[in-house]
């Protein structure tokens, strides 16, 4: 059954459409496949027509100069590269049309490139050849009913959208998903990612887009979200003993296992929801070889990077006891992949990526000699993904689908500082299992997709108490020397699972277009449902005690038996310490074994049409979500309107709204304290009183969705001159009833008579000036081919929040007025704390060498200074005590990052990967933060190796 494939180009072809078979089958056999953004000359002879290229392609393994005559001919051609069991090419110099480059690549060989019905070109056997090998079809005539039609592709990966190569040859260390965005021009990076301070952390980074939360992205895998709907925003101290810190990714995915990622930070189609930043896709590799697969391990450690440290704070970081100060670590990854096509239809990868980091830390701040508890430490970071992808793509037919599993826990250990038995491991991550199958129809293209989904975030502490003594022959493993009153602490915080189980369904139904009058619509629709359950779980009985006092000199008491005949072994020590007498803890809080459960039902459907007329195209969609967290229906209108000015000039106009996610988090708080009893002693008696139950110290108050609502305008020019697209686009975006928390007392029914409520008191304002440009095709320098990047971006955020997490005094999220650098404005004028780099420029530069097989990849960031904001008491103003806020000029940061990658051939289709990574090469001093005592600095140049074998 013939296929229409749509696609939106430049010029006045965009309008047209190419009918073909499915592909996708050989293609994922054949080794690689083009992206391609497809035209078609009205001209059948368009092809024949086409002006001669010169080329200049050094010998090599035929299928690699086939792949690269491919790229730069601007043709999608199928092969399976192991049929031309390595065979070797001259490789291709002069200039040539596009069949006469294959013919001449061809000669000698028993293959001819072949026009099929899709446009593109397969690698096929000429009948002689296969009528010496006795194949029953020799006779047959390639199939190729259409007249040729010229194919033009778009080879390469753009800022927005990277592709293989370009994940294969980013710079990251850490080799997570987010962190290969660093080129994108719209995504600014928490300040603390590259910290000095904290190299041994491998979590995934986390990202803002236009100034939003980095936990209200949509980050999507094979379709399905990975964002974290548990509790994202939380940075909590490791003294919690209900919270638990969580990130905004619920799996860390390595990026290995991807083969394209893209960003959707603006202009949004209405397919999209539940986010106000923006959206990013990812995809995982199928397999794409009749059999094969890799291995790699890779390496980096503190004695590899250039810790950059401020000389006030320099003992302090040697002799580090906690992990926001790690002088050294040692990281590995080791990877595995296998992967096998069986006959022309199933394929099957699966891939296995295990990263880890030990950081040796003091478990106590100070030297005791005369402790019995270790004073080093080794905490530990792990990171698994385990994915299985099996795919169906026939060649014929109107059906084809796949189904993925990605399994992606973490394990950090840490422990408390100055505290023994303190040991304690957050897990978090999960597994997503996903089936898709896609049905091209007449009338339409429709895709079902059915996922399940459990991820954690949780806790495993070392014991089932919490509690800090006064230092004493008995409590001996503190520090005697340290402060006038030295203490031991001992204990943690007890087992706390938090967990989100989601079931999803998406359809999508893509329409054929259709024409009313001289108007061409396509239309799309879809329709999601989605039902999660969260489970808060308390899994054993936690004891926290407080208020240390002192025991009575003499008396039952002083031997800590109390009036009821029982002595207590746990709370209470007879050994004086140095007040002279022995202790007891005074409260008891404890934290009973116990579960909530908060279930949710949300539904979403969108529809969207896209019209052109002439040189003008509308998009016009909207999209309605329905969240039974918040109980309300959002209406989120998709405006975009487009006009090809000319051939190689397009002008656009959007207004869109995006809602954000609702957490489980804020449900999750209200009813933690209802596990929680407290009772208190005095030293009269040392028996314990009746326990009472905790008031909340959270409430969830009603409230509604945040959202985004989005102007933007943007041209785009793409010539012969620029050899590839120049973007420009403004985006402003207001952020309205952003959840944040605030602090109330005089609440009767809250704790201490105070309450932290969440409100949609945030706001946020956002303007963007984004300026980017890549080339469409490799260029040739010599013996080289060269992919070039540009991207700077201007951005002025402002916000009256940090996130959700964080307590707000209700004049604050009122724009109570504030002293800011010695002018009195609103609270919401002050510049954003984190995320604001004012503006960025990255340059980025990829050159390919086939004849060595390797490849150089530079990137150069530059990111302007930066306002750091300081709050240093109150000022008075006309009699009015205001908040006063100093501002501390940040100076700009410049790193240069360089990839080395040598994948030279070792036998046949076998290879031998060498990468080396430079971050920073320059070993330059960027400063990210400063207080009154010493300045905070990016990690200097820091060297990471992977070696693999690719077979």
């Amino acid at each position: 059954m013939n296929l229409v494939l749509q696609s939106a180009v430049t010029g006045r072809a965009r309008n047209r459409q190419l009918r073909i078979r499915p592909l996708l089958a050989a293609l994922l056999s054949a080794g690689i496949l083009l992206p391609a953004t497809v035209a078609i000359a009205a001209d059948g002879d368009a092809l024949r027509s086409q002006p001669a290229k010169t080329y200049a392609i050094a010998s090599a393994p035929l299928a690699d100069v086939l792949n690269r005559y491919a790229a730069e001919a601007g043709v999608v051609l199928v092969f399976d590269a192991g049929q031309l069991g390595g065979a070797q090419s001259k490789g291709l110099q002069g200039k040539y049309d596009v069949q006469g480059g294959f013919q001449a690549l061809l000669a000698g060989t028993k293959y001819d490139a072949v026009m099929n019905r899709s446009g593109g070109f397969v690698l096929r056997e000429r009948p002689a050849a296969a009528a010496a090998r006795g194949d029953k079809a020799a006779g047959a005539e390639p199939e190729s009913t259409l007249q040729p039609i010229h194919v033009q592709a778009s080879s390469l990966g753009t800022v927005e959208r990277l592709d293989r190569e370009m994940i294969s040859n980013a710079a990251a260390v850490n080799g997570d998903m987010t962190s290969m965005l660093r080129i994108n021009p719209n995504v600014q990076f928490d300040d603390a990612l590259l910290s000095s301070a904290t190299g041994g952390e491998i979590a995934p980074a986390e990202i803002s887009i236009h100034g939003a939360k980095a936990y209200q992205n949509e980050i999507l895998l094979d379709g399905v979200s990975i964002s974290n709907d548990i509790d994202p925003g939380n940075k909590i101290t490791t003294t919690s003993p209900d919270l638990i810190p969580g990130s905004a990714q619920s799996l860390a995915v390595d990026a290995s296992i991807l083969c394209d990622i893209e960003v959707l930070d603006s202009n949004v189609s209405a397919e999209y929801g539940r986010f106000v930043g923006g959206v990013v896709k990812s995809r995982i590799c199928a397999a794409r070889k009749q059999f094969g697969g890799k291995v790699a391990i890779g390496y980096t450690s503190s004695s590899w990077s250039k810790l950059l440290i401020d000389p006030a704070r320099e003992r302090e970081f040697e002799e580090s006891s906690n992990a926001d100060l790690q002088p050294r670590f040692k990281k590995w990854t080791y990877k595995t992949t296998a992967q096998a096509r069986f006959g022309d239809a199933w394929g099957m990868l699966v891939s296995g990526v295990r990263r880890t980091s030990e950081i040796p830390l003091n478990r106590f701040t100070t030297s005791n000699e005369g402790t019995t508890v270790s004073r080093e430490v080794t905490q530990k970071r792990e990171q698994d993904t385990l994915v299985v992808k099996a795919d169906y793509t026939p060649a014929t037919g109107i059906h084809k689908g796949e189904m993925t599993l990605a399994h992606a826990p973490s394990n950090n250990s840490y422990f408390i500082e100055n505290y023994r038995d303190s040991d304690y491991t957050i897990k978090s991550g999960g597994l997503n299992l996903s089936g898709r199958i896609e049905s091209r129809y007449d009338l339409a293209t429709v895709t079902n997709q059915l996922s399940w989904s459990r991820n954690k975030q949780s806790r495993r502490g070392e014991a089932d108490t919490y509690m800090n003594w006064r230092w004493s022959a008995d409590k001996n493993w503190g520090d005697p020397t340290l402060g006038i009153n030295p203490m031991s602490g001992e204990g943690a915080q007890g087992d706390v699972d938090q967990e989100i189980k989601t079931a999803e369904y998406k359809l999508r139904a893509a329409f054929t277009p259709f024409n009313t009058g001289p108007v061409r619509h396509r239309v799309a629709s879809g329709l999601e449902l989605r039902n999660q359950e969260g489970t808060y779980a308390r899994l054993k009985t936690q004891y926290n005690y407080s208020t240390v006092s002192s025991l009575p000199a003499t008396g039952i008491m002083a031997r800590c038996l109390g009036t009821d005949g029982i002595t207590d072994t746990v709370a209470c020590s007879a050994a004086p310490s140095r007040q002279g007498v022995g202790q007891y803890f005074r409260t008891e809080i404890v934290y009973n074994v116990g579960t909530i459960d908060v279930k949710a039902h949300s539904s979403s459907a969108y529809l969207e049409d896209e019209a052109t007329w002439g040189d003008f195209s509308l998009r016009a969609g909207v999209r309605g979500d329905r969240d039974s967290l918040i109980g309300k229906t959002n209406i989120a209108p998709r405006v975009k309107l487009g006009w090809q000015a000319s051939d190689v000039l397009a002008l656009d106009l959007g207004a869109n709204r995006y809602y954000g996610r609702n957490l489980f988090a804020f449900a999750m708080q209200e009813k933690v304290n209802a596990f929680k009893t407290q009772r208190t002693r005095s030293s009269s008696s040392l028996v314990w009183g009746a326990p009472t139950t905790t008031k909340p110290s959270n409430r969830l108050e009603d409230m509604d969705s945040p959202y985004d609502d989005e102007l933007t305008a943007g041209l785009t020019y793409e010539s012969d001159l620029l050899a590839g697209p120049l973007s420009v686009r403004y985006t402003h975006r207001d952020g309205n009833d952003q959840i944040v928390r605030v602090s109330r007392t005089n609440q009767s029914d809250c704790a201490n008579n105070s309450c932290f409520i969440f409100t949609n008191n945030g706001q946020s304002t956002t303007r963007d000036i984004t300026v980017s440009w890549s080339n469409a095709r490799a260029f040739k320098i010599l013996k080289s081919a060269n992919r070039f990047w540009v991207a700077v971006n201007k951005s002025d955020t402002k916000a009256n929040y940090s996130t959700y997490a964080a307590s707000y005094s209700t004049a604050m999220l009122n724009d109570a007025m504030v002293m800011y650098d010695g002018t009195v404005m609103r609270y919401s004028d002050i510049p954003a704390a984190n995320y604001n780099r004012p503006w960025t420029a990255r340059l980025g530069a990829m050159t390919t060498l086939p004849a060595q097989h390797l490849t150089i990849n530079n990137m150069l960031r530059v990111r302007g200074g930066f306002e750091q904001i300081l709050q240093r008491g109150s000022a008075v103003v006309d009699g009015v005590s205001l908040v006063n806020f100093e501002r501390t000029n940040m100076p700009r940061s410049v790193a240069l990052d360089t990839v080395i990658r040598w994948t030279p051939r070792i036998y046949k289709r076998q290879e031998l990967e060498v990468k080396l990574t430079i971050e920073n090469i320059t070993n330059h001093k960027n400063m990210i933060a400063v207080n009154d005592t010493y300045a905070s600095y990016e990690r200097g140049r820091t060297i990471a190796l992977e070696i693999g074998y690719d077979f």
